[in-house]
């Protein structure tokens, strides 16, 4: 926002937040101006303008930018606490989310049919070395650290699930998400808060753990994995997530240039931020960064360059893991064009399976991994 507009936007938000005072007359257009700047919620008396007739398309912002985080903020205290939060970097994560829930979202996928969890990754993962449990039931899943519900609610509707818990630190994320699978009619899912770190004596097990998103964010994420690793049965199966340090090696730069320029991560210093990272799209890791989608708001650019708490890895880091672990390797989540290039790169390794030929592809392409290194291992039975 331009000088000219902060003075403008405060003029307005005086000037509606008097009228609700008064009970007089609102413009409609005034309204959804300030709506494009700043959420409605935040206007004093906002519950006011519930009571009032407007037209429809005025009634779809209030739905978003009142309604909704009314119902949310209500929704807070039926969520169950399942862990104390007390480690620092913990405390600052939550903070963190808290104040910017990440995403915010408004469709997801809905499959025609759940998959049987063993025959989506036979069929993902042709030659892996998957080796099936046998159990013949529907799985017990467990989403760690699931922010505003997209991913669990995905999850929920592509595996045949007898239960689904997915926590997070985040009491915002989690209204959030808790209102979205209402929203949407989504399979029953478990939401509650915890710190995954504390969750070793939760007295339960679990047929798939997912953490798409939430290990890199740990003061030590092998040692978060870990703790996951002691809540899988034998045979179970673990979808991760992780930052690479390679694809993000231009976020590591812009990290930097912030840190030089002491940026903080409110609002204002994002949207100066940004000016100036446009101004210099001439440098390639400028350009990288701005043509990212999580460039474009505050809450998503907040996540991507000004976290609290950020670890990177290497393929053959992830490697030495799972052999130390004694985890199976099923396989690395890519593309069709990427598979089929890796393919033509390392004919002999079939099964795609071999992350240290896989270091050496990323190396020469390094941007194969922009959205993380997404892969599944499996917990010898």
């Amino acid at each position: 926002m331009t000088d000219a507009e902060e003075a403008k936007l405060g003029r307005l938000r005086a000037e509606l937040h008097a009228a609700l005072a008064a009970n007089s007359r609102i413009a409609p257009a005034h309204l959804v101006a300030l709506a494009a700047y700043a959420p409605l919620h935040a206007l004093p008396d906002s519950e006011r303008l519930l009571g009032r007739v407007w037209p429809e398309e005025v009634e779809q912002v209030l739905t978003q930018q009142l309604r909704e985080p009314l119902a949310e903020r209500a929704g807070m205290a039926s969520i169950p606490r399942l862990t104390a939060i007390e480690a620092k970097v913990s405390q600052a994560v939550r903070r963190q989310y808290e104040e910017n829930p990440y995403p915010r979202w408004v469709s997801t996928i809905r499959p025609r049919e759940a998959f049987a969890l063993e025959t989506y990754l036979l069929e993902t993962f042709p030659g892996s070395a998957l080796r099936p449990a046998g159990t013949g039931r529907d799985a017990d899943v467990l989403i760690a650290g699931c922010g505003t519900g997209q991913h669990a609610i995905e999850t929920a509707v592509t595996f045949r699930s007898r239960s689904v818990l997915a926590v997070d630190l985040s009491l915002a994320s989690l209204a959030y998400a808790q209102r979205k699978s209402r929203e949407l009619g989504a399979p029953p899912i478990e939401y509650a808060q915890a710190d995954l770190m504390e969750l070793r004596d939760l007295g339960r097990s679990f047929d798939l753990v997912e953490a798409g998103g939430v290990l890199h964010h740990l003061a030590d994420p092998f040692a978060g994995w870990r703790v996951l690793l002691g809540l899988l049965r034998p045979g179970g199966v673990m979808r991760v997530a992780l930052y690479s340090e390679i694809a993000r090696r231009h976020v590591v730069t812009a990290r930097a240039f912030i840190a030089e320029r002491t940026y903080g991560s409110k609002a204002s210093d994002i949207r100066a931020l940004r000016q100036e990272l446009i101004a210099r799209r001439d440098q390639p890791w400028a350009a990288s960064v701005v043509g990212s989608g999580d460039f474009a708001t505050t809450s998503t650019c907040r996540d991507l360059l000004f976290h609290v708490q950020e670890h990177r890895l290497s393929l053959p880091q992830i490697a030495g893991f799972l052999e130390a672990e004694g985890l199976v390797f099923i396989g690395l989540e890519a593309g069709s064009a990427t598979r089929a290039a890796y393919a033509a790169r390392f004919p002999e390794d079939r099964a795609m399976r071999n992350l240290r030929a896989w270091h050496v592809f990323e190396s020469e392409n390094p941007d194969t991994f922009l959205g993380m290194y997404q892969f599944w291992v499996q917990k010898p039975a």
